[in-house]
């Protein structure tokens, strides 16, 4: 899960971090432990291959990293210094540890070039960000376009209306909105190659491609 910046530079996008202060110390006694299915679909989606490169938005305190394979070389980024205080320590006590770099930056706007990652992928974070959109976008930007872009996170077809009326009390305490995620990743430009349920919640998983209408 991730947080971000108070404000963005050179814009008027406000973001809340204060709730993942409080969350970091329980948030994997809590949640973690729960989304277990959702971290090991993420990486199994992609079928990595030793010194591929990985970019994991909102990586929180690492839980996902338990289920990267030895070779990959991961970015893993978050804007919750407490969240990756945690995923530094965590990844410290694992064997046979990925090659890990832990950053604090903001997702929407990537501190990468263009085409920098073989995949990205991001787990119950874009519900949680200012702009999910403009996440996305920036997550296609950096990843090749013979890349995937893996994404996990709760959706339910056809059922935001009412769930959208809590997205302000939602956002507040960072529990995250209701997000189209069908038509936002065919408005970025992307096409899902995979879609499916994990477990018997409603968290699905999303493996997108670059669209063939892409230039």
């Amino acid at each position: 899960m991730q947080s971000l910046p108070q404000r963005s530079m050179g814009s008027d996008r406000r973001h809340r971090h204060g709730p993942y202060r409080f969350y970091a110390p329980i948030y994997d006694r809590v949640f973690s432990s729960r989304l277990k299915g959702s971290y090991k679909g993420m990486y199994s989606a992609l079928d990595l291959e030793d010194g591929a490169t990985v970019l994991e938005v909102g990586v929180g305190t690492g839980a996902s990293l338990d289920f990267c394979p030895t070779g990959v070389r991961v970015e893993a980024i978050d804007f919750s210094e407490p969240m990756l205080e945690k995923a530094r320590a965590r990844l410290g006590k694992r064997v046979d540890a990925p090659e890990v770099s832990f950053t604090k930056m903001d997702a929407h706007r990537l501190e990468f070039p263009d085409g920098h990652f073989d995949h990205s992928m991001v787990s119950h974070a874009l519900a949680v960000v200012a702009e999910p959109m403009c996440v996305l976008r920036e997550m296609k930007r950096v990843t090749k376009p013979s890349g995937k872009i893996v994404i996990v996170n709760h959706y339910k077809r056809g059922g935001g209306v009412l769930i959208s009326l809590f997205n302000p009390i939602r956002k507040r305490f960072g529990l995250g909105m209701h997000v189209d995620f069908e038509s936002m990743i065919s408005e970025c430009g992307l096409e899902i190659e995979l879609s499916k349920k994990i477990g018997r919640s409603h968290r699905t998983l999303f493996v997108c491609v670059y669209s063939n209408t892409n230039e």
